[in-house]
């Protein structure tokens, strides 16, 4: 019995030892404008990496970073029509407002490689929203293996409610790795 007790007291010392070297990579957020590399306002993809198969489907989110008074949004981003498909394109945040049953979210995409984002937010005190804002959530297939670049073109546009432009400060584009 005592063996089994020191054998217990031994396991239970050495399972509460505190690894804390690699809570750096634990603790990054990406969402967090303390952590990242690029100025905000900014368009970003979260994640900025992204590995897929042939088989399944993947979800890349376009979120306007660090941004102030936000009423309307216009993202054109890039990609590689040989190795990716959009497969749908789904409403984020920012065209959720408090405008009204409809939200103000269109998307065009006629131009293999290309999409064209424009969502509104529409409130009845005319002000716009700050902050973290997802903006939509692109739904990818994969139609060859390699890597592929999510770009934001430099089209892209963020307006405040007098319908003046917020400076982008920064994009921060995504990577598919497809295996």
């Amino acid at each position: 019995m005592k063996n089994l007790s020191g054998i217990l007291l031994i396991l239970l010392v050495l399972g509460c030892e505190n690894e804390t070297s690699d809570l750096d990579d634990i603790l990054t957020n990406p969402l967090d404008e303390n952590q990242v590399t690029y100025d905000v306002p900014a368009f970003i993809f979260n994640p900025s990496q992204y590995n897929a198969d042939l088989v399944n489907t993947f979800s890349a989110e376009v979120f306007a970073m660090g941004v102030e008074n936000l009423v309307g949004a216009n993202a054109l981003i890039q990609f590689d029509p040989a190795k990716l498909s959009l497969v749908n394109v789904k409403n984020g945040e920012l065209a959720s407002g408090t405008g009204g049953s409809t939200p103000m979210f269109f998307f065009q995409d006629s131009i293999p490689g290309l999409v064209e984002i424009v969502a509104v937010y529409l409130s009845s005190d005319s002000v716009g929203i700050s902050g973290n804002i997802k903006i939509a959530e692109l739904v990818f297939s994969a139609a060859s293996a390699g890597e592929s670049e999510l770009e934001f073109l430099p089209e892209c546009e963020m307006l405040d409610p007098d319908d003046n432009p917020i400076e982008i400060m920064g994009y921060a584009n995504g990577v598919v790795n497809v295996q």
